[in-house]
């Protein structure tokens, strides 16, 4: 009975044993897997340098944005170049170029895309250029002063106040945008049916 009782123990420590390896395996993939998206986004920046593609506004006071996309009161303009410091699963670290101060851009479920895939929308190796320089006047006002203004393009709103959170904006052609100034405001942006900011409801 012990002899019995013995190899059933054993069996079941190697059952056990096979169980761990394969989880262990599993977690190896999955760990490859996520290093290489992240190296897939590092690689358009063989320098460790690019530039925003959009209007970003951190909380200038703790140097930190979110993937949200909250409207904070900061301004890091479309074009800025910027330096790549880190990149992880629930933040991305740069540095902005011309003034030295360091960001945080925090990871939020709110982007509703993966990490890696949404700061590709935010950052890239060139920036937008020409593209601001072609819109309109009441565009590149919008742009440089960080927000919508009625008469605005749909693109001109996308570049002065960067993506809409999609988990409410997963249209990117809706006849509203709707962003957040932090956690309890927030703002929607209506276009009329020529793609136009038509109105702004705070």
């Amino acid at each position: 009975m012990r002899t019995t009782s013995a190899r059933k123990y054993i069996v079941g420590l190697r059952a056990m044993a096979r169980t761990c390896a394969t989880l262990l395996v599993v977690g190896l993939i999955g760990c490859a897997s996520q290093s290489h998206e992240v190296d897939a986004v590092m690689a358009g920046l063989s320098t460790g340098r690019g530039y925003t593609l959009v209007n970003l506004h951190p909380d200038d006071k703790r140097n930190r944005l979110f993937a949200v996309n909250y409207q904070q009161k900061g301004l890091i303009p479309v074009c800025t170049e910027v330096e790549y410091l880190g990149l992880g699963s629930k933040s991305f670290k740069f540095r902005v170029v011309s003034t030295g101060v360091e960001y945080d851009y925090l990871n939020h479920k709110a982007a509703a895309e993966p990490f890696p895939a949404h700061l590709k929308r935010f950052f890239g190796p060139s920036c937008p250029s020409s593209e601001v320089a072609a819109l309109s006047s009441i565009d590149r006002q919008g742009v440089r002063e960080g927000r919508a203004i009625v008469g605005m393009s749909r693109r001109g709103v996308v570049l002065a106040m960067g993506h809409p959170p999609r988990h409410v904006n997963p249209d990117a052609d809706a006849l509203s945008f709707v962003y957040w100034t932090n956690k309890f405001n927030r703002v929607r942006i209506n276009f009329d049916a020529s793609g136009r900011v038509g109105a702004i409801e705070n």
